[in-house]
C-alpha cells in the first residue's frame, strides 16, 4: 500500500555487492533512510553490482534515465571526466575532515555541480574510508625496484602514478579482483582497507600487505541522481535527500574506522601474513611522480585545472593549519600511550 501511495519511486544502482560490508551497507542505509523518513513519498529500491546494469555503466544508466540514482567511486569514472577522480581521492591530498570542509563550506560541491549539472547529474558525497591500504602483494616489496612490471589493479589518479613508476596498472570492477589474484592474472591489488580487504579475503592468497596508500586518502563513494528525478522533487525531499547524504558521509566514515581497526586486529593474527609500510624510496617516487601527474591532468582542460588549484590550494591550507595544532597533537598523543 505504501509503495502503491509514493509519490517518487527510484531505482538506486550500485557497482558493489549490496551486503559488502561498509560501502554496501551504506548505499542500503541511504535509500532506507530516505524511504522511512519521507514516510514511502520518495521510496528508493537499491540493486547490487550487475544486477539491473553493469558494475561500471552505473552512472550512464542514471544519466540516461534507466535508474534515478547510483553509488560508487567518483575514481570508476575517470574514463568518461578525469574530474569526478578528485571527489574520491587525489594523490597526497584530504584526509575526511579535510574533504568535507572543501565540500561543504569550500569550492567543493560548487564545483561538483559545474561539470555534472550539465550532463543532468546532481551529486553529493557520501562518505569515505580514510587512508587506504597501499596494496596487497604476492611478492615482498622491499624498494622501487620490487615494483617493476607488476601487474596490478589500481583506479583514478593513483593508476597513472604507478605507470610512471614502471607498474602496469590496471582498473577492473571490484568483483573481478579476487578471481584475477587467484588466477595469477595480477600479481597485486588495492582496494580499500582491512574490513573490505578482509571480507574480500586477501588474506587467504596474498602474504603481503602494505600501507598506507599515497593516492586513497579519502577514498570517498558518491551518490549520483539525475536531475531530471532531483528536479521532481519537493523542496522538503530534496532537503531530506540532502541531510541524508550528509549524515551518511559521518556514519559510514565512523562506521569504516572502527571497523578497519577491528579487521586490522583479525589480519594481525593471521599466519603467513607479513603487514608492512610501503618503503620511503617508493613514497618520495610517488610524491614526484605525483607531481608530475597533476601538473599534467590541470594541461588537460580550464576546467580541471581550476579543479586542480582549488582542490590542491585547499589541501596546502589545511596542512599548515595541522602543522600547528593536529601534527603536534598527535606526536604527544603518541607518547602518552607509549
Amino acid at each position: 500500500i505504501a509503495r502503491a501511495q509514493a509519490k517518487h519511486e527510484w531505482k538506486l544502482v550500485t557497482s558493489l555487492p549490496k551486503n559488502l560490508p561498509g560501502p554496501g551497507d551504506s548505499a542500503m542505509r541511504w535509500a532506507e533512510r530516505i524511504t522511512k523518513a519521507s514516510d514511502g513519498e520518495l521510496t528508493i529500491t537499491v540493486y547490487g553490482g550487475g544486477e539491473l546494469v553493469p558494475p561500471f555503466g552505473t552512472q550512464e544508466a542514471v544519466e540516461e534515465g534507466v535508474a534515478q540514482a547510483y553509488h560508487g567511486s567518483g575514481s570508476w569514472f575517470t574514463g568518461r571526466n578525469v574530474a569526478h577522480a578528485f571527489f574520491t581521492s587525489a594523490p597526497f591530498g584530504m584526509l575526511p575532515d579535510e574533504m568535507h570542509a572543501w565540500m561543504y563550506e569550500g569550492e567543493g560541491q560548487n564545483l561538483l555541480d559545474e561539470f555534472t549539472n550539465p550532463r543532468g547529474l546532481q551529486i553529493f558525497i557520501g562518505g569515505g574510508s580514510s587512508v587506504q591500504t597501499a596494496g596487497w602483494f604476492k611478492k615482498e616489496i622491499k624498494s622501487l625496484e620490487d615494483l617493476q612490471g607488476l601487474n596490478f589493479r589500481f583506479s583514478g589518479f593513483g593508476a597513472q602514478v604507478l605507470s610512471k613508476l614502471g607498474v602496469n596498472a590496471v582498473s577492473i570492477p571490484p568483483s573481478e579482483i579476487f578471481p584475477a589474484l587467484q588466477a595469477g592474472t595480477l600479481d597485486g591489488a588495492e582496494w580499500v582497507g582491512p574490513d573490505a580487504d578482509l571480507a574480500f579475503g586477501f588474506q587467504k592468497i596474498m602474504p603481503y600487505m602494505y600501507t598506507p596508500s599515497f593516492a586513497d586518502i579519502y577514498g570517498g563513494i558518491e551518490f549520483g541522481i539525475n536531475l531530471e528525478a532531483w528536479s521532481a522533487l519537493s523542496d522538503g525531499l530534496k532537503t531530506l535527500v540532502r541531510t541524508a547524504s550528509e549524515a551518511e558521509s559521518v556514519r559510514s566514515g565512523a562506521y569504516q574506522t572502527h571497523a578497519n581497526m577491528v579487521a586490522l586486529d583479525r589480519l594481525r593474527e593471521v599466519k603467513g601474513l607479513t603487514i608492512g609500510l610501503l618503503p620511503d624510496d617508493v613514497m618520495e617516487a610517488a610524491a614526484k611522480a605525483s607531481r608530475e601527474v597533476m601538473d599534467e591532468v590541470a594541461s588537460t582542460d580550464p576546467f580541471v585545472k581550476k579543479l586542480t588549484e582549488s582542490y590542491y590550494s585547499y589541501t596546502e591550507k589545511q596542512v599548515a593549519y595541522k602543522k600547528l595544532y593536529d601534527e603536534p597533537f598527535m606526536r604527544a598523543r603518541s607518547k602518552f600511550f607509549s
